[in-house]
């Protein structure tokens, strides 16, 4: 009897030991987070903006491209209630020097490097859109990660663009 009860008291004594906090997971586009992991990335300038009425935010990185982050995949709300978004989609745009054939280059992006779709706009513009799920949950960390990958790929993709040679 003794033995049971000095079992009961460790087991009740146990029961209130701390776990270690598991992990808030991001379903859903917030901006907040977003903000925060972009400055932690270096990026500078953040401002809101909209795209096609999706909430997003405009930042610069550290070596000065110009990219956008947006709300996608989103379900319509009543307001004031927020829409409820489970995707966020990177963009960063590139101007090429004249006389580049600019669906040669999307194509030769899109073979170089698959974590990002690069397309031609109407302007002759080259278009990196890269897309992150998060409906299952992503941790803050796995969004870190997502984003900068992101701003790695604008990057190399910035250098590729810009080095780009004109069509003889």
């Amino acid at each position: 009897m003794k033995y049971a009860l000095a079992a009961l008291a460790v087991a009740i004594a146990c029961s209130g030991t701390a776990r270690a906090a598991e992990p808030v997971l991001i379903d859903r586009w917030n901006e907040p987070v977003v903000e925060r992991l972009l400055t932690s990335l270096g990026a500078t300038d953040l401002q809101r903006t909209t795209l096609a009425g999706q909430a997003g935010l405009i930042a610069r990185t550290a070596d000065g491209l110009g990219i956008g982050v947006y709300a996608k995949a989103c379900a319509a709300a009543t307001p004031p209630a927020e829409p409820l978004c489970r995707g966020v989609e990177g963009i960063a745009s590139f101007a090429s020097g004249p006389g580049v054939d600019h669906a040669a280059l999307a194509d030769r992006l899109n073979h170089q490097y698959a974590a990002g779709k690069f397309l031609v706009e109407r302007d002759g513009t080259i278009r990196l859109t890269r897309y992150i799920d998060v409906e299952a949950g992503v941790s803050e960390a796995n969004l870190r990660a997502q984003l900068a990958g992101f701003i790695a790929l604008s990057s190399a993709a910035k250098d590729a663009v810009w080095a780009a040679p004109a069509r003889p």
